[in-house]
């Protein structure tokens, strides 16, 4: 059988939501299945010379893979602003979707990159063609992005829903984002909840050399992501600011996303001594990260919870080291997972004054070794592997 995966980034460019994806391949692999990746020229993160290699439309095999490459709208880095990236988006929805209907699939799978357009005309088509689709949910939008009340809400909120009745089967990532899809309408019966996995397989590493810019004679207070609106890193940086009259403590910020410039210029301009900020890590590399923190960060803007689960919570829980999640405080009621942890500190949106106190008094329980943290299978990636293809065989054993 063959399985459709519509990819927003895919390989020169390296996202993390791959990572998730590629087990899955894989298997899929394995079971005797063949895979069609649909995606647009790669831009995020590659040069203009790069970008250049892929400028026509194009079909590579690797494998039981077959990449069909679209070209779509592109514009230079320097030539970034909104609306050019309001287009990159519209042509990326608009001829992925068109090469689908050219690309014969037994299943598709499409996740909920930006736009929302693209998930919309993806589950539209396979719903007029009767062709199975899994609309995976990552993140909810616009819920993620506008108020409730207003008329760009209502406007765009038509098309998710439009996107949920369409779709075969929908999965999203944590029980929070379950409700928020329910009050979107009666998707139960057809609604999944699958979390994300450690995609740094953190368990897995075992180097006992702690990374050059951690000393080990500091508390150091790690925050590895992705750095945009959403994650609220300016509530990292006003704690800090707290806690500089104590020399033992030190702030690292890993990450890229469309706040990092902003927050590096922060960080120098301010003079906040003891905060640095370092470019994005590698995946791999980003275990030592979280396995050589003496506590982990998780930012996020109040109610984000309802809409997204950050990707990083399974490594850090796989970290087995303190974790503080900003901006769950109100929310964590719903995910009974958190109620388990017993070094989880929740802090409610931009109180950097509670986030203070809380590490000036995890320095003082100052615990280099891993903590006795449960087992979660709902994080688990095998679990999580097998639950994405008990879904997909009812659809692929039917052909």
């Amino acid at each position: 059988m063959k399985v459709t995966f519509m990819l927003f980034y895919y390989e020169p460019e390296d996202p993390t939501i791959n990572y998730l994806y590629r087990p899955l391949w894989e298997r899929l692999i394995k079971e005797g299945h063949e895979i069609n990746i649909i995606t647009p020229n790669p831009t995020r993160g590659i040069s203009s010379e790069d970008q250049a290699k892929y400028r026509k439309n194009s079909v590579e095999v690797n494998g039981k893979i077959t990449i069909y490459r679209v070209r779509s709208f592109t514009y230079k880095p320097k030539a970034f602003t909104k609306f050019n990236l309001f287009r990159r988006y519209l042509s990326v929805a608009y001829r992925l979707s068109q090469k689908l209907k050219k690309v014969p699939s037994d299943l598709v799978f499409v996740s909920s990159n930006p736009p929302l357009l693209y998930s919309h005309l993806v589950t539209k088509y396979c719903h007029q063609k009767k062709i199975p689709v899994i609309y995976n949910v990552q993140d909810i939008y616009p819920d993620n992005v506008f108020k409730k009340d207003s008329f760009f809400y209502r406007f765009f909120d038509r098309y998710q829903v439009k996107s949920l009745k369409h779709a075969t089967e929908v999965i999203t990532i944590s029980e929070t984002m379950r409700k928020t899809l329910l009050r979107k309408g009666d998707f139960n019966d057809k609604l999944s909840v699958i979390y994300n996995f450690d995609i740094s397989e953190v368990a897995k590493v075992k180097s006992t050399k702690v990374p050059y810019f951690f000393d080990p004679s500091l508390f150091n207070v790690v925050y590895a992501g992705n750095i945009g609106y959403v994650q609220d890193v300016d509530v990292i940086l006003a704690a800090a600011k707290l806690l500089m009259h104590d020399p033992h403590i030190a702030f690292h910020i890993f990450g890229e996303g469309s706040q990092a410039e902003r927050i590096a210029k922060r960080i120098r301009e301010e003079n906040i001594v003891n905060t640095t900020y370092y470019p994005p890590h590698t995946v791999e590399e980003s275990a030592l990260l979280y396995k050589y923190a003496d506590v982990n960060l998780i930012s996020i803007l109040p109610g984000i919870i309802e809409t997204a689960l950050p990707l990083k919570t399974a490594s850090c829980l796989a970290a087995k080291k303190p974790i503080v999640f900003i901006g769950l405080e109100l929310f964590y009621h719903h995910e009974e997972w958190v109620n388990e942890v017993p070094n989880l500190h929740t802090v409610n949106y931009r109180n950097y004054q509670k986030l203070a106190d809380i590490i000036s008094k995890l320095v003082v329980t100052k615990n280099k070794k891993e903590l006795n943290y449960p087992s979660f299978e709902i994080f688990d990636k095998a679990n999580n592997i097998n639950q994405y293809l008990k879904i997909m065989n009812k659809y692929l054993k039917k052909k």
